[in-house]
């Protein structure tokens, strides 16, 4: 059930940015690469200089990487010359999304690190993406309910950008000094996994961003 939120979710909000967004062909992959990339530099693989992990937003750049995944697979389903029509493409990334997920990853990813998976992640085809993506999740040591509750924020986060004016480059991502992301989390946080709703986080992001557009405005 999770798996089929979270799809749905990504195709509801990828309407608001388009409404025929799987006709676009969007660039996906560039997406990817470059969120893989803002993973890694939280990890700190810069050998040459002191860096401390921040293992935190290693999770949240994990979680925007499952989102370009998520419209990546639906859009390739659906170019897919044995797919009738987008519903079927959903439905079809809705079951392989699942399988991969609930089931044991492949033998030849256990072993790898993080940042090995992250390459593969750019490099394998089709399904096998969701695979890397598990097992980059594996060692973060989320469960797939861990998972869901992160992407409903995020998604969350993500429509109330839109509607702020994220797309026109209006919109305020530092909120008194931290990013959006930081304060969304601490904000379900607040609530816990079982209270939170996507209505109520909304709600408390309206409130918090209501100050931060007056505290602009003095400025």
């Amino acid at each position: 059930m999770i798996f089929k939120q979270m799809v749905e979710l990504q195709n509801e909000f990828n309407k608001r940015v388009h409404p025929q967004w799987q006709e676009q062909n969007y660039n996906w992959m560039s997406a990817i690469i470059v969120e893989s990339g803002e993973l890694l530099e939280s990890l700190g693989y810069k050998w040459w200089k002191h860096q401390e992990p921040d293992m935190n937003n290693v999770k949240v750049e994990a979680i925007d990487l499952l989102h370009f995944l998520i419209s990546y697979q639906i859009e390739v389903n659906y170019q897919h010359p044995k797919i009738k029509d987008f519903n079927e493409a959903i439905k079809l990334t809705i079951d392989r999304f699942e399988r991969c997920f609930t089931e044991e990853e492949e033998d030849n990813i256990k072993d790898e690190s993080i940042e090995m998976l992250v390459k593969s992640l750019i490099v394998f085809w089709g399904f096998g993406k969701f695979n890397a993506m598990k097992a980059i999740f594996n060692r973060l040591n989320m469960s797939n309910e861990d998972i869901y509750l992160a992407y409903v924020i995020k998604n969350c986060l993500n429509e109330f950008r839109q509607k702020h004016g994220y797309k026109e480059g209006t919109y305020i991502k530092n909120w008194n000094g931290k990013e959006d992301n930081k304060v969304a989390y601490e904000i379900a946080d607040e609530w816990g996994a079982e209270d939170l709703t996507y209505e109520q986080l909304y709600i408390d992001l309206e409130a918090a961003y209501e100050e931060v557009e007056k505290k602009h405005k003095i400025s």
